[in-house]
């Protein structure tokens, strides 16, 4: 267990060195099959921060619908590696889907405390309504340029081929999001 905790101790570090343009950055992640397996705990802490959202956003009175949101935040999970690796094989980069995935899977902590961080600001009275929606505006432009970037870093092509391989997992989270959405928003009203 120990050793786990260290694993994602080293990996968000490495993850915000990647973000940070800072080197040495590749040296703490285990790339292999087994750090591939364990990089999915992340989810352990982003479902932390799905909790401190929520409650956020129950508190503002604006819940969204508990059974979407879980699922959606399943989903996201399953997704990204499948279009992952279908990015990987289109660019010809089969060998880096790997890292890409664990460095998007423990780099998306950071997103997800950016996000319950804004939620405990506006839960707090610290962030009005109005600066929380103007943040949350700006988010969109910060997790595509946090995706450009670990896909960047990852599979080590081009500024714009990067930027498009980045762009079809976050725009097949957006329709997944949708569908989930639909289909159970009403549900859960009624």
């Amino acid at each position: 267990m120990i050793r786990l905790i260290a694993e994602a101790y080293l990996a968000l570090d490495g993850a915000l060195k990647a973000l940070t343009f800072k080197p040495g950055w590749e040296a703490e992640f285990d790339v292999s099959m087994t750090g591939f397996w364990h990089s999915f705990l992340a989810i352990i802490p982003a479902s932390l921060c799905l909790a401190i959202i929520y409650v956020g956003a129950a508190h503002a009175g604006s819940p969204p619908p508990l059974g979407a949101l879980i699922t959606i935040f399943a989903v996201s999970w399953v997704l990204f590696p499948g279009a992952a690796a279908i990015v990987s094989v289109v660019l010809g980069v089969k060998d880096r889907f790997v890292p890409w995935v664990i460095l998007h899977n423990w780099t998306v902590i950071w997103l997800w405390m950016f996000l319950a961080g804004m939620s405990l600001l506006r839960t707090s009275g610290l962030a009005g309504q109005d600066l929380y929606e103007f943040v949350m505006f700006l988010y969109i432009y910060l997790r595509f340029l946090v995706h450009w970037r670990v896909a960047y870093v990852s599979l080590a092509v081009p500024t714009i081929t990067s930027a498009l391989g980045a762009a079809v997992p976050l725009v097949m989270s957006y329709i997944a999001q949708v569908l989930v959405y639909q289909a159970l928003a009403p549900a859960s009203a009624g």
